[in-house]
């Protein structure tokens, strides 16, 4: 079972580790990492409507808002799904939900939170420095 709630201003967060995520190879995107005595699998993936995509050939630079703060982002609508799976249990998933800067989710043992999002066109589905960036974190409960 997983929770989540806003990230409570003035936490600390020194100790959490940074997921090695590589927003230049695209989305969406696998890794393993361990923690403690577990080794856990996590997919980035960033869910969007065909329809609401600029029209092809379109500047792969183009940002789109996957965090729905973003006024002056031309492409809207999208979202950043997190699935993390305990790998050494089975790689049943813990969590498969919407992620957002400043929440932060429990899941079992670890708490896990995005600080940042920003996603270019480019990088859905295909690798490439288009000027994306993603940081999430994670430590033991």
């Amino acid at each position: 079972m997983s929770r989540s709630a806003p990230l409570d201003a003035g936490v600390e967060t020194s100790s959490y580790l940074t997921l090695p995520v590589i927003a230049d190879e695209g989305f969406p995107q696998s890794f393993l990492f361990a923690l403690g005595p577990h080794t856990y699998r996590t997919e980035l993936y960033v869910n969007v409507a065909e329809a609401i995509l600029p029209r092809w050939p379109a500047d792969p630079h183009t940002p789109i808002d996957v965090v729905g703060d973003r006024p002056e982002v031309p492409v809207k609508g999208m979202l950043v799904v997190a699935v993390l799976c305990q790998s050494d249990a089975g790689d049943v998933p813990l969590m498969r939900r919407r992620i957002l800067p400043g929440i932060v989710h429990t899941v079992g043992d670890l708490r896990l939170f995005m600080v940042e999002a920003r996603i270019a066109l480019g990088n859905l589905n295909a690798a490439g420095s288009f000027g994306s960036i993603v940081t999430v974190k994670v430590r033991p409960q």
